[in-house]
């Protein structure tokens, strides 16, 4: 008969070692995302010191358990992680002291992706990429997505649709360059509030379909630079991404997201804007290049220590250059993550390749997969992936996850 015992941090199981006589040992070490929880609950709890952290180490009496001791010690780790999902995680966390997501200026809202993921009770699956898509049934490179909502809305709720179909938890809408900045480029400043609208509203119907469905109405850089930089001032850039919220609001989005940011500035406006033209909570998104570091020269620590001060509850990076650089930089936001923040993940499908006169993405639905599972490790909440990823690709990370 063999014997294990199980090693944890208080409340937060660590490692799993089983033995059969004095020889035969075997040791599995938990997933990265419980040591993780450790780090931040050691924060929390003031357990900084070398005593302080040594002194919350225990081990529990030997237990036995039919089996050799790698089986044991295998299924015993397999059993705890099921037990301690990212939400009892979190709870454990927050016994500790009390959440301080909304401790920053922005005004404290409910969270429909916090209120989801409890109900879950593990990662969310969010979408995959919209040009992509529209792409492979006619759009070209240089017209503006969101004109299909108006022009051709069957594909782009075809798009939505097969999000849902695939799995996700949430769909985000076909508005990324919806604001005047970003339609000016077309010629479409005048038709904001109609493309993106209609944008949301298509989202909303498929939603609705499918019961437990968020809808993120997305928002894009504006293309500016602000001031120092550039001659886009803080004020502009708020009024810009206000009169773009306002009207995905009132279309019926669930939360605005913004994504692939690199300025903390421009992120600034867009979270005043939600807050001051809407009633909605907010997603921030950044994406960080191959030095770890937005192109505004912003660190992951940075960015999710800084949004969670203003009081952004659910934070994470998009786009970028495919899952091996994701994984890096959301370790280095988990080990930062401040108490109450949610993180969210959306990598591209690995990186572009011109494959005869298209670009296509070399990450393969299992990449995908095994990113997936990878940012489940971590205890990233929210799961997505960006350009390249289809419902192809949804449906083997929803799998995994499962």
């Amino acid at each position: 008969m063999t014997e294990f015992q199980i090693t944890y941090w208080r409340d937060f199981p660590s490692m799993v070692v089983a033995r059969e006589g004095r020889s035969n040992r075997h040791k599995v070490q938990l997933p990265a995302r419980f040591q993780v929880a450790i780090d931040e609950a050691a924060m929390r709890a003031g357990a900084t010191g070398t005593d302080e952290y040594l002194d919350g180490w225990l081990r529990t009496d030997w237990q036995e358990k039919a089996g050799n001791p790698e089986e044991v010690a295998q299924a015993v780790a397999a059993q705890l992680e099921a037990d301690y999902p990212p939400q009892r995680i979190r709870k454990l966390l927050s016994s500790i002291t009390p959440d301080a997501s909304s401790g920053g200026w922005l005004t404290p809202r409910p969270h429909p992706v916090v209120d989801l993921l409890n109900q879950h009770g593990g990662p969310l699956l969010g979408d995959g990429a919209m040009a992509t898509m529209l792409q492979e049934v006619g759009l070209t490179g240089g017209a503006a997505p969101e004109q299909w909502n108006v022009e051709n809305p069957d594909a782009v709720q075809a798009v939505y649709r097969g999000y849902v179909e695939a799995g996700s938890h949430i769909i985000t809408t076909n508005t990324f360059g919806g604001t005047t900045a970003r339609l000016k480029m077309h010629d479409l400043q005048d038709r904001l509030a109609e493309l993106n609208a209609a944008g949301v509203q298509l989202a909303r119907a498929v939603a609705d379909e499918s019961g437990e469905v968020l809808v993120g109405a997305s928002v894009g850089p504006t293309g500016e630079l602000l001031d120092p930089l550039g001659v886009m001032t803080m004020d502009e850039a708020t009024e810009l991404f206000a009169e773009q919220v306002a009207v995905m609001a009132e279309a019926g989005a669930d939360f605005i997201l913004t994504e692939t940011m690199s300025d903390l500035q421009e992120v600034e406006a867009a979270v005043r804007a939600v807050d001051q033209a809407t009633e909605l909570p907010i997603v921030c998104m950044l994406t960080f290049d191959t030095n770890l570091h937005t192109m505004m020269g912003v660190s992951p620590k940075q960015a999710v220590e800084t949004l969670a001060s203003w009081g952004v509850q659910v934070i994470g990076a998009n786009c970028g250059n495919g899952p091996d650089e994701i994984l890096t930089v959301m370790s280095e936001m988990a080990a930062h993550r401040p108490p109450g923040v949610v993180l969210y993940a959306q990598s591209n499908a690995g990186l572009p390749v011109l494959q005869g006169d298209d670009v296509i993405y070399d990450g393969t639905p299992e990449v995908m997969a095994d990113y997936a599972r990878q940012m489940k490790d971590l205890g990233v909440d929210v799961i997505a992936g960006c350009c390249g990823t289809t419902p192809v690709h949804l449906r083997a990370m929803r799998e995994a996850l499962a």
